[in-house]
C-alpha cells in the first residue's frame, strides 16, 4: 500500500497551560483526525529534542500554502499577553505572514470569554465556535476537518448544528426512558424474549395490543415455529439481511419502553423504528445466541439511523404532550 499523499500544511497554534499532559486531548481530537492526509505540525511530535524551537516553527511557518489553527482557549489567551512566553514569540511570527498568499489563519474558539480577547493577528478574523461541542465533550474533529478541507462554513455549522440537536434528542430520550428500568432479554435457545421491569417479575413479551388492531401486523402474530409465536412469547432472529420476521420483534421491545403511549396514535413512529431496530440490532444476532436490550441500546440503536432519528422524535413528542395535558 502506498502512503497517503499529503494535501497541505497545517500548523497547530496552542497554548500549553499549566502543563503538557492537559493539552494531551489536542491529538485525540483534533490532530488524529486531521492528519491523515495533511502535513500536522504540532510541537509535541514535530520538535525533537536538541532542536531549536522557534527555528522549528519558522520552517514551518514559511510553507505555503498552509493553515493555521488558533485552539483558542483561556490558557491561549493568558499566554498571548506574557511577552517573551513561547505563544508571544510565535504570535509575532504570525503577524510577519498573515497577509501573505497562501497563508489561512482560522481562530477556533473553545471556551467562552474569548472571542472578544482574541490576540493580534487573529483579531477580525471569521472564526469557528466549537464552545458548544466542546462544552459537551462532543466530537470537533469533523468539523476542523472540515475547515482543513476548505468545506463552506454554512455547511459545517450546519453539521454542528446537527451534532447538538442530536445530542439533545439523546439526552431527551435517555432523561425519559431511565426513568423506570426495563431490560428485555432474548433467549438463543428456545427464543423467548423476557421483559424485566423494575418493580415486578419477569413476564414475557408478547405483541401489545395496538399490534393485533393493526392491519401490518395482525396476519402473521399467530404464527406458530421453533423461532417464532409471539402469542407465546416467542420471537424471531438471526444473523442476516433483515426480514419480515424480525421487524415484530423489533416493534415489540420498541413498544415495550414507550407503553404509556397509545399504540394507536403513534404506530407510524414504532413501525419505522422497528425497522431500523432490526436492521441495526436484531439481525446482528446470531439465531443461537441470546441477547439484552436496555434504554441506551434502544435510543443508540435507532440514532444510527435518520429514520430511526425521527421515529424517536415523534414518540418523545407524543410523551410531552400528553405530560402537558396531564400538568
Amino acid at each position: 500500500m502506498t502512503e497517503v499523499e499529503k494535501r497541505g500544511s497545517i500548523f497547530i497554534s496552542y497554548a500549553w497551560g499549566d502543563g503538557l499532559e492537559n493539552k494531551e486531548w489536542v491529538r485525540q481530537r483534533i490532530v488524529d483526525t486531521i492528519n491523515w492526509n495533511n502535513d500536522v505540525f504540532w510541537d509535541r511530535d514535530s520538535i525533537h529534542y536538541g532542536e531549536s524551537i522557534d527555528g522549528a516553527i519558522a520552517q514551518e511557518l514559511a510553507k505555503r500554502p498552509i493553515l493555521i489553527l488558533c485552539l483558542c482557549d483561556h490558557d491561549y489567551v493568558k499566554s498571548a499577553q506574557k511577552k517573551g512566553s513561547g505563544l508571544y514569540r510565535e504570535l509575532e511570527m504570525l503577524k510577519e505572514i498573515s497577509s501573505e498568499p497562501g497563508v489561512r489563519i482560522v481562530p477556533l474558539i473553545l471556551e467562552s470569554g474569548c472571542i472578544d480577547e482574541l490576540p493580534e493577528p487573529l483579531v477580525g478574523r471569521l472564526y469557528l465556535n466549537l464552545q458548544p461541542l466542546q462544552e459537551l465533550n462532543l466530537d470537533i474533529g469533523m468539523a476542523v476537518l472540515g475547515v482543513a478541507e476548505g468545506v463552506k462554513p454554512a455547511q459545517i455549522q450546519r453539521e454542528i448544528n446537527a451534532r447538538l440537536a442530536a445530542h439533545e434528542l439523546q439526552q431527551r430520550a435517555l432523561k425519559y426512558l431511565q426513568k423506570s428500568e426495563v431490560v428485555v432479554w432474548g433467549n438463543g435457545r428456545n427464543h423467548e424474549v423476557t421483559v424485566y421491569r423494575e418493580g415486578s417479575g419477569p413476564d414475557l413479551l408478547v405483541p401489545p395490543q395496538w399490534m393485533w388492531k393493526s392491519s401490518y401486523w395482525d396476519y402473521m402474530l399467530n404464527d406458530d415455529s421453533p423461532t417464532f409465536c409471539p402469542s407465546k412469547g416467542r420471537w424471531h432472529w438471526e444473523s442476516s439481511y433483515s426480514s419480515i420476521d424480525m421487524r415484530p420483534l423489533a416493534t415489540a421491545v420498541l413498544s415495550t419502553f414507550f407503553d404509556k403511549l397509545n399504540g394507536e396514535e403513534v404506530e407510524q413512529a414504532l413501525n419505522e423504528g422497528g425497522k431500523v431496530l432490526a436492521n441495526t440490532f436484531f439481525r446482528t444476532v446470531l439465531v443461537t445466541e441470546p441477547f439484552r436490550f436496555d434504554a441506551t441500546d434502544i435510543v443508540g440503536f435507532l440514532m444510527r439511523r435518520d429514520e430511526g432519528c425521527e421515529a424517536l422524535e415523534q414518540l418523545l413528542d407524543v410523551v410531552d404532550q400528553m405530560a402537558e395535558q396531564v400538568a
